[in-house]
C-alpha cells in the first residue's frame, strides 16, 4: 500500500450490505445528479405505495393519509434529506481526515498509527453484522411502536378493523427504512468519533500561535457541522409529531413546538460537538507550551526594541523601520498564543447545528401563517 492510500480512499459512506448491494445491482456509471435520484427514488418507495393502496378504499382514506403530517414529513423531507445528504457529510469528513495529514498536524512517529485507525474506521463501515443488527433493530422498533387505531388509511374495512395493506406497507417497509437509515448515521457518527477519539491519542504538532486560536484544529468544528442535514431530518419529524398532537396549531401554543426543537438543538450541538473535548488534553499542552516560550521571547524582544529607541535611540524615521515591523509581528503571535482556545469550535458551525434543529419551526410557521402572532407570543413569554 502507497502511503496515505488509506486516506486518499477515506469514506463513511461508501461501503456496508446496502452499499455494495445497490452498486451490485446498478449497471450504468454513476450521473452528476445521482444522490437526488436516489433521494427521491427512496421517498417514492416508501411513500408512493401508501397512496396507490388506499385508492381502493375511497376518499375518506385518501383524506385520512393526506392529512397524516409526520408521514408526509418523515418519508417525502426527512428521509431523502438522509439520502441526499450522503455525499455532501462524507466528502467534509474525507476532508478533515486527509487534513490532518495536509496541515502536519500528526508528527512522523504517529503516521502509521493515523493509516491504521482509518483503516479500522472503514473496516466498522464495512461490517454487514452491524447493518443487519441495524435493520433488525429499525424492524423491533416500528412492531413495538402502538399503532393509531384512529389513522383510516391503515386500517381496513372489515369490523375487526385489521391493518389495510396500505398500513401493512407502512409498518414493514416505509417506517422500517426510515429507521434504519437514521439509526445508520448514528453508527456512521459514532464511528467518526471514535476514529477521531484515537487521532487525538497521537503525538500532534499543535501550534499555540496558529490564527484559527484551535492550534490548526478549526476545521474539525466546521467538518463537524456537516451532519447538521441529519439533524434538521430528526427535527422535522419531531415537529410533525408535535403538530400531530397540537392540532389547534402553532398560534394557539408555540412553546409546545419550541420547547422540543430547543431540546432537539441542543442534544444536536453536545453530540455534534462533544468529540472537539477529545482534543483538549493536548490543546492545554500546547498553550502551556506557547505561554512558557512566547513570555520570556517577547520580554526580551521588548527590552531590546526599548534599549534601542527610547531615550538616546537612534535619530532616524520610524517609517519602515524593521524594528517597527518585528514588534507589531512579535505582539500578533503572543497574543495569538495567549487566545488559543482550550476547546475547538466555531460560531458558524454552532449556529448551523442549531439552526438546523429550529429550521422546521421556520416551516411550521409558514405553514401556519401566524408568523408575527407567534413572535408576539414568544415575546411575551419571555419578557
Amino acid at each position: 500500500m502507497t502511503a496515505h492510500a488509506t486516506l486518499a480512499d477515506f469514506s463513511l459512506v461508501k461501503g456496508g450490505l446496502l452499499f455494495e448491494t445497490e452498486r451490485r445491482l446498478r449497471r450504468a456509471p454513476r450521473s452528476r445528479y445521482d444522490p437526488i435520484w436516489r433521494a427521491l427514488a427512496v421517498a417514492m418507495v416508501a411513500w408512493l405505495p401508501l397512496l396507490l393502496l388506499s385508492l381502493p378504499k375511497g376518499g375518506p382514506s385518501v383524506a385520512s393519509l393526506f392529512r397524516e403530517m409526520q408521514i408526509h414529513a418523515q418519508l417525502l423531507v426527512a428521509l431523502p434529506v438522509l439520502v441526499g445528504a450522503e455525499p455532501y457529510i462524507d466528502g467534509r469528513l474525507a476532508f478533515a481526515a486527509r487534513h490532518f495529514l495536509h496541515s502536519n498536524l500528526v508528527r512522523a512517529d504517529g503516521l502509521e498509527t493515523f493509516e491504521a485507525d482509518a483503516r479500522r474506521a472503514m473496516r466498522w463501515r464495512d461490517s454487514y453484522l452491524v447493518e443487519v443488527l441495524l435493520l433488525v433493530l429499525a424492524y423491533a422498533l416500528s412492531f413495538i411502536t402502538p399503532t393509531d387505531a384512529s389513522r383510516q388509511w391503515t386500517m381496513g374495512g372489515d369490523d375487526v378493523g385489521g391493518m389495510s395493506m396500505a398500513g401493512w406497507w407502512n409498518l414493514t417497509v416505509s417506517q422500517p427504512l426510515f429507521r434504519f437509515l437514521a439509526l445508520r448515521w448514528i453508527w456512521r457518527g459514532f464511528v467518526w468519533s471514535a476514529f477521531l477519539l484515537r487521532v487525538s491519542r497521537l503525538p500532534l504538532t499543535l501550534v499555540p500561535t496558529h490564527p484559527d486560536m484551535m492550534g490548526g484544529l478549526g476545521f474539525l468544528p466546521v467538518c463537524q457541522a456537516s451532519f447538521s442535514p441529519v439533524v434538521f431530518s430528526l427535527a422535522v419529524v419531531v415537529a410533525a409529531y408535535t403538530s400531530r398532537v397540537e392540532p389547534k396549531g402553532l398560534a394557539a401554543n408555540p412553546m409546545a413546538y419550541v420547547i422540543p426543537l430547543a431540546v432537539i438543538a441542543a442534544v444536536a450541538v453536545v453530540l455534534v460537538f462533544a468529540p472537539m473535548a477529545f482534543f483538549v488534553p493536548q490543546l492545554v499542552q500546547a498553550k502551556r507550551r506557547g505561554d512558557a516560550g512566547f513570555s520570556p521571547l517577547a520580554s526580551r524582544h521588548s527590552r531590546q526594541f526599548e534599549q534601542k529607541w527610547f531615550p538616546g535611540g537612534p535619530n532616524t524615521e520610524l517609517l519602515g523601520a524593521p524594528e517597527m515591523s518585528s514588534l507589531a509581528d512579535i505582539g500578533t503571535a503572543y497574543s495569538l498564543s495567549r487566545r488559543m482556545r482550550l476547546l475547538p469550535w466555531d460560531l458558524m458551525a454552532l449556529q448551523a447545528v442549531i439552526g438546523s434543529a429550529l429550521a422546521p419551526l421556520l416551516i411550521l410557521l409558514v405553514l401556519d401563517r401566524q408568523f408575527l402572532s407567534v413572535l408576539k407570543f414568544i415575546h411575551h413569554g419571555l419578557w
